[in-house]
């Protein structure tokens, strides 16, 4: 244990350790020359990514060729190179959270690589503007870019969200700018990214889209950075300073004089301290608070890579990680160290010799034996060391043996981390991540790691370790199959589907098809991308893919099929727009429509609901001149003028007449005769007949007097006694035309009685009128009911008992004494 604690460093009671990862001294990044390229290394143990920067010179004989990007691994494989001569000059590179390459050219655009250099999509940010201006300063973060040019404008870029770049405030400080950070929208007061310039006349600007924040700093700062909580800013200044402040400059908590140059590099390591790093001198300073500082010297330059809880080194020789010990590790590590990890670890190495003062040991630590498994299961899991880390877990576990109580699940967690963290450190994978790092991501965001990666075994066998559907992990294989084919061994598009298939089948995964299918199509393999949509069980996602791929009629069969109407017009308006408005070509899409039932009856409902004009085609181009006839009644019912509808009602008769509905076309013909009869009667009368009904034309030549025109009327159309009495005595009684009633019900014997005359003079408030008629009814009954609800009582009673009715009787005698009761209240009252 000694001999690990020996090899930390104390910076203000503060330890830190640098441990070798990856030996390189072996490898093609050994022969690289690490001084004067662009570099960027992608978070959580990603790869790093190489170009010359063609604003420096460097050797002739450089292993690296310019235009060219080269990324390597953590452990010095080669992943791939490319070329970026399409691109233009690159100015700036960095990563995105999904493993994406960003490349910044000095033409203000944005291109965005995969790892392995296939390029995804560009990014235009000033599409408005003619005369491009350079760019000045750049910054890259995991879901954005910021631009600043040489004409003073800060362009914000998300490289996620499909929005239009932002284009912040324009300072107006006319000077040069040094150096470029950003506050990311977490951790910055407005919620959005605000960008952070230095100037060479001492300003530090914070610039967002509504404002801009002027610090004046007493030195000119020449190179900063913030910590990865956002809160805390380090920076160099111009006379060789090193100061660490909040953001707003209210405490500063270091201020180191360097006496010396800017740095090359200036990086946090974790959130506690400072790296200073000097190219020329191959020096690497470490500054902590209260001025402490490490020191270390490299054989050659080396390259540094910030992480949230330490810093990965890269030189010819090796891939370091230098971090802060964590707590768990030095409290079983430090020398003198009394904590119960400490002394389990200790038992654990008498145990292996067999030696007694194990038990002794472990007795005595046993009510903190919880505390102690656990520290040495956590401090296993921060180890890079193989040998040590199992140590650590052979103590855990004996310990563990001593308590029964302890969490079983959470020391089989624990151990299952440690095994895939193991895995995707291997030299191969070359993936080193921490501990820390793994708990921050989760086991999600790893498995996309590695399918960025390419690493889908691996993904795959970590989802079946942790019981994960490796449905996600099976989609991006199949898409990566298809996208990337071996080209040694490249397969048709039949032999790609039996490939899928059978791993899908093998895997019992429920994929996405129609994802898969719109990758084969992307990469023109449409055979390929129609036989997967056929096993996509959700058609909603597939019928757009198929119409995209002008597979109209799949795309038909398979909304139809669905029962999902959305769906179905989603296909029919997508055909109509494909096809010239004209007649003709429409005439042939309805007929190919013609077998598709539901599809057409869909579409006839909804045109009929928005009057298209395409409706009488379509019903025209199926055969179905019923539909069409009954269309042009309905227009004919609707239409304004006489003209119009008479032309709708004559198209109806004629097809009608064809199709030998002979009701129908009577009925029109009367129509016809109706409207002669108006338009006839409109010019003796003056009164518009438009629209009007046989008995809204006989009403109104009633309340003309015209009783002449009404009997021929009743003629004509055929109109029976019944209904002729019921209109003329309706219509006398709304006019109140009481006394052509009076005459009208003498003129002969009533075809529908009596009792309707009551009714239309009672509906008229006209109960006077409505007496008259009451004895011309022949049944006593309604007689008498009708004397009863006009509360003439004596008639009623006489009826009744002519009727010899005796409920009658006493529904009238309960109403007398009701009535009588009422009015004696009303006396007492008063």
């Amino acid at each position: 244990m000694s001999s690990y604690s020996a090899l930390w460093d104390e910076l203000n009671q503060v330890r830190y350790y640098k441990q070798e990862i990856y030996s390189l001294s072996e490898t093609l990044f050994s022969q690289l020359e690490l001084s004067g390229y662009i570099y960027a290394g992608s978070p959580n143990g990603g790869p790093i990514a190489f170009m010359k920067d063609y604003r420096k010179a460097v050797r002739i004989n450089s292993v690296l060729e310019a235009n060219r990007i080269y990324v390597y691994s953590s452990s010095g494989q080669r992943v791939c190179e490319f070329s970026t001569k399409e691109c233009g000059k690159i100015v700036n590179i960095g990563w995105d959270k999904a493993d994406r390459l960003i490349c910044v050219s000095v033409d203000s655009k944005i291109h965005i690589f995969t790892m392995f250099g296939d390029k995804i999509k560009e990014i235009t940010v000033l599409k408005s503007v003619q005369s491009i201006s350079n760019v000045v300063l750049s910054c890259i973060w995991e879901t954005g870019v910021a631009i600043f040019n040489q004409s003073g404008d800060i362009l914000i870029t998300s490289l996620f969200l499909k929005q239009s770049p932002t284009l912040y405030l324009k300072p107006e400080i006319e000077c040069q700018y040094l150096d470029i950070g950003v506050i990311r929208s977490k951790f910055s007061n407005s919620r959005t990214p605000e960008i952070l310039l230095s100037t060479s006349t001492g300003e530090l600007l914070t610039c967002s889209d509504s404002k801009i924040e002027t610090q004046n700093i007493s030195d000119t700062i020449v190179k900063f950075t913030l910590s990865p909580n956002g809160k805390i800013l380090a920076y160099f200044t111009k006379n060789g300073k090193l100061v660490v402040t909040t953001l707003a400059h209210d405490q500063i908590f270091l201020e180191f004089d360097t006496k010396t140059i800017c740095p090359t590099n200036l990086v946090w390591c974790g959130a506690d301290s400072i790296l200073c790093y000097w190219e020329s001198r191959h020096l690497l300073l470490m500054i902590g608070p209260n001025n402490g500082v490490v020191k270390y010297l490299y054989n050659g330059p080396v390259c540094l890579i910030p992480e949230i809880d330490g810093i990965r080194i890269f030189s010819n020789d090796s891939c370091d990680f230098l971090s802060r010990v964590p707590d768990v590790v030095e409290s079983i590590f430090r020398i003198g160290s009394d904590s119960p990890s400490s002394m389990l670890f200790e038992a654990y190495q008498y145990f292996k010799q067999r030696d007694s003062k194990a038990d002794k040991i472990l007795r005595s630590i046993k009510g903190n034996l919880d505390e102690a498994i656990t520290n040495c299961l956590m401090a296993a899991g921060h180890e890079f060391d193989l040998t040590r880390q199992n140590s650590l877990i052979n103590a855990a576990s004996l310990g563990k043996s001593y308590v029964k109580e302890y969490d079983h699940d959470y020391f089989a967690e624990i151990g299952c981390n440690i095994r895939i963290l193991n895995q995707i450190r291997n030299y191969l994978i070359a993936i080193p991540m921490t501990f820390n790092q793994f708990q921050k991501i989760g086991v999600e965001r790893l498995i996309l790691k590695l399918l960025n990666h390419r690493k889908h075994l691996l993904s795959f066998k970590i989802s079946q370790y942790l019981k994960i559907d490796p449905k996600r992990v099976i989609e991006e294989w199949a898409c990566d199959k298809i996208k990337f084919p071996n080209r040694e061994n490249e397969k048709d598009d039949y032999m790609l589907y039996d490939e899928i298939m059978e791993k899908v089948q093998e895997t019992n995964s429920k994929i996405s098809f129609v994802k898969v299918a719109r990758v084969a199509k992307e990469c023109n393999k449409k055979q390929l991308a129609i036989k997967l949509i056929n096993h996509d069980v959700h058609p909603s996602n597939a019928v757009p893919l198929l119409l995209s791929m002008g597979e109209n009629k799949i795309a038909l069969n398979e909304s139809i099929n669905s029962g999902d109407n959305d769906l179905i017009f989603l296909v029919l308006f997508h055909l109509l727009k494909k096809v010239e408005y004209n007649e003709m070509t429409n005439i042939q899409l309805f007929s190919q429509l013609g077998n598709h039932k539901k599809a057409i009856e869909q579409l006839i409902i909804y045109w009929k609901k928005t009057e298209d004009d395409n409706l009488p085609m379509l019903l025209d181009a199926l055969e179905r001149v019923y539909e069409i006839a009954m269309l042009n009644l309905e227009k004919a019912v609707t239409s304004t003028t006489h003209e119009e509808r008479f032309k709708f009602l004559k198209e109806s008769s004629n097809i009608f007449e064809k199709c030998k509905h002979n009701f129908s076309k009577s009925m029109i013909d009367d129509q016809f005769k109706l409207m002669g009869i108006q338009k006839e009667l409109e010019k003796k009368t003056r009164v518009n007949f438009f629209g009007k009904s046989v008995n809204e034309t006989i009403s109104i030549m009633i309340q003309n007097n015209d009783m002449k025109t009404a009997k021929k009327m009743k003629k004509q159309f055929k109109i029976n006694d019944r209904r002729y009495w019921w209109l003329v005595i309706s219509t006398l009684a709304k006019f109140r035309m009481w006394e052509k009633l009076r005459l009208f019900s003498e003129s002969k014997n009533s075809p529908i009685g009596y009792e309707p005359f009551v009714r239309v003079c009672l509906k008229n408030f006209a109960k006077k009128e409505a007496v008259k008629y009451i004895p011309k009814i022949k049944s006593i009954r309604k007689r008498a009911e009708i004397y009863f609800q006009l509360k003439m009582l004596q008639l009623a009673t006489e009826a009744a008992t002519q009727l010899k009715d005796e409920e009658m009787l006493n529904k009238i005698n309960s109403y007398k004494e009701k009535v009588e009761r009422n009015r004696l209240k009303k006396i007492h009252k008063h």
